[in-house]
């Protein structure tokens, strides 16, 4: 063969091998870069109105949005939503449910974390008990202060 030929081929294979090593290297460091941002989950699977808790305020939460430590995520009337960590744990919110996305934590532990918003009836149980708890004391309160204004305003202060 000819060597012009020969060298042509040399060149082609040593763009294809390097081509290909390029190739492998940016899939490989691909994941690091999306982790980049501190972020160690992701919402999967959203329906309904979910709601992400962040410095800035309350957003709306879809699909594959990346989740820092610490980002509340809230489940409003008929939504649900699953938090898929890095690590594969999966944590389903059901309707009116709040979840806090922690690090350093075991899968069972995540899983049992999530909250109802609703008030639970000992919950409401225990706000009446804590509002009658201020409301018929205050109300004894003015009721006596009432009747001490009014007993003096007819005792005379000075015979006449």
């Amino acid at each position: 063969m000819n060597a012009k030929i020969l060298g042509n081929r040399a060149r082609a294979s040593l763009r294809t091998g390097a081509g290909g090593l390029l190739i492998a290297l940016l899939a490989a460091t691909q994941p690091y870069a999306q982790k980049a941002d501190g972020s160690i989950a992701r919402l999967r699977s959203v329906t309904g109105n979910v709601l992400i808790s962040r410095e800035s305020g309350l957003a709306s939460g879809d699909d594959e949005l990346r989740l820092s430590p610490g980002t509340r995520v809230i489940t409003t009337a008929n939504s649900t939503v699953v938090v898929e960590y890095d690590d594969g744990c999966r944590v389903t919110l059901k309707e009116n449910q709040r979840f806090e996305v922690e690090k350093g934590k075991a899968c069972a532990l995540l899983v049992a974390q999530p909250q109802s918003i609703l008030l639970t009836p000992e919950g409401a149980a225990a706000t009446a008990f804590s509002v009658a708890a201020v409301v018929i004391p205050a109300t004894f309160g003015i009721g006596a202060v009432t009747f001490l204004i009014e007993s003096r305003s007819k005792t005379t202060v000075s015979p006449s």
